[in-house]
């Protein structure tokens, strides 16, 4: 079905950077930067919701007595515009109706608020930031990342922004794409339920997954302990796609499967909703895709139907090739 290696473009990656090193003053300023911003967001969200508005000054206008200035109200309206659009899009393309969203996320800024530069020493890594107060920008010095370094010598460059949170602060990074790989093996996946990957050896990966998605069911929605869940399933996802022989594969083949949770059908009960809800079939994707592009690995998508009933041998279609 085609494959999603293009040469001469360019890979966006985003790696996290502590702010454990910055002083206690910083990282006040910080959470006072941060509780003004998602405060902005929201207003701006709730406002959307109600009557629509674009990025200008009449929009703008709506929110008022905040510590914010000008330039950091203009990012958090644009910020409010692209989670309500999201949202809209999630909802109809789920046959849903959509809610008001409530931001609790990073706040996204670009150059206008943040310079990222090479550091001195054991810090080797500086970012100064436009906080609440104007005209003062604070820096904060960090280190570099074994990713980081991985990806600089490849030729990566720093793009000047970040998403900043209470913990940390994600940097991304521009990769030059390679040729795809040329002589390795070729390797299909399948993506699981409770084992989380298949390959066409016969080789099973994340035969723990079924735990670790339940652990995100019991969770009570919005809990402390349901983020905590869903960060480790991340984890494991991430963790289980990296053991992946890598290196010796120049061709990835999966299964292009789309609308798994929806649709009726005898066999998709209540006990399979249960344990579809909290799997993620496009984010264990996009994390094969990443690393099939930092491999230079052509990934190709497959057509599912009657994958799994047709015989490899003889090509015959059958229920019974299931077994």
């Amino acid at each position: 079905q085609g494959g999603s290696h293009q040469e001469g473009t360019i890979l966006r990656r985003a790696c996290k950077v502590t702010l454990k090193f910055a002083t206690t003053s910083k990282r006040r300023a910080i959470r006072a930067l941060l509780e003004s911003y998602r405060s902005a967001v929201n207003f701006y969200i709730v406002s959307l919701w109600r009557s629509p508005g674009r990025l200008d000054k009449t929009t703008l206008a709506r929110l008022v007595n905040s510590r914010l200035s000008e330039r950091h109200k203009s990012q958090a309206l644009k910020q409010a515009l692209e989670i309500v659009s999201s949202t809209n899009k999630s909802a109809a393309a789920l046959d849903k109706q959509a809610k008001c969203p409530v931001f609790r996320g990073a706040a996204v800024l670009d150059a206008k608020f943040v310079t990222i530069e090479s550091g001195l020493g054991s810090f080797d890594l500086v970012m100064r930031i436009s906080t609440l107060c104007k005209g003062n920008r604070i820096t904060i010095p960090t280190r570099r990342t074994a990713v980081i370094n991985k990806w600089h010598e490849r030729g990566g460059e720093f793009i000047q922004g970040c998403a900043l949170n209470n913990t940390g602060i994600i940097l991304w990074v521009d990769l030059p794409d390679s040729p795809a790989r040329q002589d390795g093996a070729n390797l299909g996946i399948d993506i699981g339920v409770n084992k989380l990957l298949t390959d066409s050896n016969g080789n099973h990966y994340g035969t723990e997954f079924k735990a670790v998605r339940d652990k995100v069911r019991r969770r009570q929605p919005g809990s402390k302990g349901r983020l905590r869940s869903i960060r480790e399933r991340d984890q494991y996802i991430n963790r289980t796609v990296n053991h992946l022989p890598w290196g010796s594969l120049s061709v990835l083949a999966v299964e292009n499967l789309h609308d798994i949770k929806r649709g009726k059908s005898r066999t998709r009960g209540k006990n399979f909703r249960k344990a579809m809800a909290p799997w993620t079939y496009r984010k264990v994707l996009t994390r094969i895709e990443q690393k099939a592009q930092e491999n230079r690995v052509r990934l190709v998508r497959v057509d599912p139907k009657n994958t799994s009933r047709t015989c490899p041998s003889c090509s015959t279609v059958s229920k019974l090739s299931r077994v």
